[in-house]
């Protein structure tokens, strides 16, 4: 049982370990591009200017109706049932 919770404890060790140089890795790399481009003497991309809102869309619906039956105020004659042979 002790052995079971070790190697759970070393895989967290290994995970939360991995997850730092990862993450490291990553911050790392911003960083130095950042600084690169810095020293060349570029400037960041300004914001971006918000567009003039657009008028909205006019917006169709197609509405089909429902076909109901006509109610018959009528009935019809009755047909005739024949017991022949």
């Amino acid at each position: 049982m002790n052995c079971l919770l070790a190697s759970t404890l070393w895989g967290g060790v290994y995970l939360i370990l991995l997850f730092g140089i990862c993450l490291g890795s990553v911050a790392g790399v911003k960083l130095l591009l950042r600084s690169a481009a810095k020293k060349r003497g570029e400037e960041p991309l300004p914001p971006a200017k918000p567009e003039p809102p657009k008028e909205p869309e006019k917006i169709y619906y197609i509405v089909e109706k429902k076909h109901t039956r006509r109610k018959t105020e009528r009935y019809g004659e009755p047909k005739k049932i024949r017991f022949d042979r």
